[in-house]
Formats: structure tokens, sequence, C-alpha cells
């Protein structure tokens, strides 16, 4: 999506303010937060320095494409309030959080948004890892987009009743009768047979030994 025209107006001004807005939907509240001071009304929603139950932002890693070959990946660095809150973000039932990041130009006189914030990157949350410095406790969020998905490898995924009950609930029966999902269909012959001998070639030559021939008439 492009950058809204009255956004770019004014970054092409003299010294724009410019802010980065975190939205992070945990299951048990939403985080808005902004980076530096004060706070930012838009779409109805604040988002403020600091949150009184997680924190303020500490940074954020460099916003950049991905290679064609890679997913997207961003990180957040946070400065939490607690062991509470950390225990929150770290928790496996946040992991998969809708976490959305966008820059926003600022008037200066109003603290109003100027024109419609640039969204720069829209993922989950994947990971957390916790680093206790001196007098500092900063934790750090690895985003992921939902295009690192096509790697999953699908381990365990099954064409059978108990697995597709599994995924879409107890109504849902589409293999309630299937018995033969697990079998090998073959296409265009009838399969290896168990006899032995035979070759594969031109002509009139066999598959796999005895008299099954390749068959072109059948699907």
């Amino acid at each position: 999506m492009s950058m809204s025209p009255a956004m770019l107006a004014a970054l092409q001004a003299r010294n724009p303010l410019l802010v980065h807005l975190l939205k992070i939907e945990l299951p048990s509240k939403t985080i808005r937060l902004v980076d530096g001071s004060g706070f930012v009304l838009w779409g109805g929603e604040s988002y403020t320095a600091e949150d009184a139950d997680f924190g303020k932002i500490a940074g954020f890693g460099e916003f950049t494409e991905a290679e064609g070959t890679e997913a997207p990946r961003q990180t957040v660095q946070l400065l939490p309030t607690g062991n509470a809150a950390i225990a929150a973000l770290t928790a496996p039932s946040a992991q998969g959080s809708p976490v959305t990041i966008y820059a926003a130009a600022i008037d200066r006189q109003t603290g109003q948004v100027i024109g419609e914030p640039d969204v720069r990157f829209v993922g989950e949350l994947d990971d957390a890892g916790f680093n206790h410095a001196q007098n500092s406790s900063l934790l750090e969020l690895e985003l992921a987009t939902i295009w690192e998905r096509l790697f999953d490898d699908n381990e365990g995924h099954r064409w059978n009743d108990a697995f597709w009950t599994y995924l879409f609930g107890s109504g849902a029966r589409a293999f309630q009768h299937v018995t033969n999902a697990g079998e090998k269909l073959f296409w265009g012959y009838n399969g290896p047979s168990s006899g032995s001998g035979g070759s594969y070639g031109g002509g009139n030559g066999s598959i796999g030994g005895g008299n099954d021939h390749a068959r072109y008439d059948q699907v």
C-alpha cells in the first residue's frame, strides 16, 4: 500500500516528526504503544508511551525487505514492568498473537496524526528472548509473518476422520466413511505386480513383471 499524500508531504517538509505505533493483540489484552513520549490518538485508539502492565518500547529491529526465498521477520525490544509482563508475553498462549507496526507523521502544534499512518509490518508474535543486564531488563520479541507458515512440513497431518474432526470439530464428518485414504492409487495401470522379472520399455514392455501392462484407456 502506498503512503498517503498528506503523510508524504509532511515527511518532505522541514524537521518532520515521525513516530512508530506498536499494536500487540494478546489473548488477555491489546497493547498499544508509541515510541518516544506522550501519546497518539488514531483510529479511535490511544497509543501511549508506556503501558501500565507491559512497559514501554526500547527499540525496533531494522525495517528491511526480505529476499524472494525468505519470509519477512521483525524484532521489537520492550522494557517490561515486571515478571508478570514477561510471563504474559512469553507464554505459549501469546504465540501467534497479531502484531502491527505503523509509522506516523505527527503535527508538532496539535499532536494529531497527519494523513494515514504507513504500515511497516503486519505479522504475529513468534518467540521472545529475555536478557537481564545491569539495572535493566530487556525483552526482545521475534515477529513473523503468516508467509512463514508456508515452510511448515505439516508432519502428522492425515486425511482421515480422526484428524479432520480434530481440526474442524465433531460436526466435520467429510471423512466419516472413508476407509482407504492411506491406500496408494496408481494412475494409468494396475500397479506393480507381485511377480518377478519383466521390464519397462517401449513397445510391448511390461511394468513390474507378470501380465500387468500399461493401460492408457482408463483414468
